[in-house]
């Protein structure tokens, strides 16, 4: 299966957000085209029609100008006053769309569904249903679902239409390349909402990692009072009982990955120097530094003396004691 960069991925969710889902390949061209290459050759953007117009590449200063066909060059193009006739690469011409399937059989490549399950779209061009996928540590299935442009108020009141009016036995999730800070799933009861960008390990890109969904799911047999220490989507959430800390950056997420190995084997704390040794940073790194403008970091570690450790004793006693 092709790769697909952090980068390639992060173009091809925002095309997929946009109402048409659809990109002109001259844009692609001139700003994309590292990113556009494997998103094509993974068959997730595809030709849609070429365009009879472009912008002028010579003298009309980013003008738009109409193209027509020329019998001699074999190609579009236009008459410039200044240049002549000007051909325009077919490349420029086309506008590519997504590949909804291409896109959905992707994302399940590794989850463990039945073997004759299809995906289904269910609100043209907004949501579709995977199939109800075994995961790690749950005993059944879960229904698994992808909907994309939540944020936009008329699709989100489709949305909640659909699902509201066939809820789930148990309950559902709904994975989305939306945004989903803000979107109101208190009126979606017995369903979870997860961005895609939590469920993907970015060097393989856009393919839903088993273990990251199962570790996300608020609901069913994995309860966090029975792993009260737990991490999803490669260490970029980490949940000490019911607090949870979010982390963008590799180097802290390589931090907290090394800090949560250490405390797993029972060690207590590690040094730092050695830390940043075992991870290739440079010597003079410093926590400080690397978690600069992170509000709650020293919630989560504590760094002091040339060593360093996950506070999650502290963190369960507190919670414990609240709870008392």
């Amino acid at each position: 299966m092709s790769k697909i960069d952090e980068r390639a991925a992060r173009l091809f969710v925002s095309i997929v957000e946009t109402e048409e889902a659809r990109i002109a390949g001259a844009i692609l061209s001139d700003y994309h085209a590292t990113s556009a290459a494997p998103l094509i050759g993974a068959g997730l953007l595809v030709p849609d029609g070429p365009v009879p117009a472009a912008t002028s590449l010579t003298d009309h200063d980013d003008e738009p100008v109409s193209l027509e066909w020329s019998p001699e060059h074999q190609a579009y193009g236009y008459f410039s006053p200044a240049a002549g006739w000007v051909t325009v690469e077919e490349k420029r011409l086309q506008v590519y769309r997504i590949d909804p399937l291409a896109l959905l059989q992707r994302l399940a490549a590794r989850l463990d569904l039945p073997v004759k399950a299809r995906p289904a779209e269910r609100i043209s061009g907004t949501l579709w249903e995977i199939g109800d996928v075994r995961l790690p540590g749950r005993g059944g299935r879960v229904p698994v679902w992808f909907a994309r442009r939540l944020t936009d108020r008329d699709v989100w009141r489709q949305v909640v239409a659909y699902l509201g009016g066939r809820p789930p036995a148990d309950f559902r999730v709904v994975v989305t390349t939306s945004s989903t800070p803000g979107l109101a799933e208190a009126e979606l009861s017995r369903h979870q909402i997860i961005a895609l960008d939590d469920l993907v390990n970015h060097s393989a890109g856009l393919i839903i990692e088993p273990t990251y969904l199962a570790a996300q799911l608020k609901t069913g047999p994995v309860s966090r009072a029975a792993d009260p220490v737990r991490h999803a989507a490669g260490f970029r959430h980490f949940w000490v009982g019911d607090r949870e800390f979010k982390f963008s950056g590799d180097k802290r997420r390589q931090i907290v990955e090394y800090l949560f190995n250490a405390w797993e084997n029972g060690v207590e704390s590690v040094s730092t120097e050695v830390m940043f040794a075992d991870l290739e940073f440079k010597s003079s790194s410093r926590m400080r530094d690397i978690f600069k403008d992170h509000e709650d970091w020293r919630d989560l570690i504590e760094a002091t003396g040339g060593s360093c450790r996950l506070r999650v004793r502290e963190l369960l006693e507190q919670q414990r004691a609240r709870a008392d």
